[in-house]
């Protein structure tokens, strides 16, 4: 983000993060934005990026962030795009927060690309340019948002979708 966000990391290696103390981390910044990045797993069909959002103060950063990401990808197949979903990282945080799938592991075209420095490379700058985007424009040119949804906060007992 070239120094214009201060960028919070929630880890520096391959090691888990409760999703709670994930939350907590993110509360601490009450001007900041929550995004969440993995990479997804699932039948060998599938591939592309997937965004995930819940609060409608939310929906704008994940469309931006979906759009960009789909536009940097060569390879889209069956996925499921821009997806609300009442998860403990695009519920329970204070701040827009969002969940971002970059691509599948488990589809061997997009592995191949997702092994190399410059695809991935090429996502982040698509998230942070989307990033950017929010901060400048906010919700004009996204279209109406959602209904917001009341829901209690999510926990580890959730029956999973």
């Amino acid at each position: 983000l070239g120094g214009s966000f201060k960028v919070v990391m929630t880890r520096n290696s391959d090691t888990f993060v409760d999703l709670d103390d994930r939350v907590r981390i993110a509360n601490r910044y009450t001007s900041g934005v929550l995004v969440s990045l993995h990479f997804n797993e699932g039948p060998r069909r599938l591939a592309g990026p997937e965004t995930y959002y819940w609060r409608t103060d939310s929906y704008s950063l994940a469309r931006r962030v979906q759009r960009n990401l789909e536009a940097a990808a060569p390879i889209e197949k069956g996925n499921r795009g821009l997806v609300r979903r009442r998860l403990r990282l695009t519920r329970n945080p204070v701040i827009p927060c969002i969940l971002v799938e970059c691509g599948y592991l488990t589809n061997y075209g997009e592995q191949k690309l997702l092994k190399g420095t410059a695809y991935r490379d090429r996502l982040a700058q698509a998230i942070a340019s989307a990033i950017r985007d929010q901060a400048a424009l906010g919700d004009a040119g996204m279209g109406p948002l959602p209904k917001p949804v009341y829901a209690p906060p999510s926990t580890s007992r959730d029956r999973r979708e």
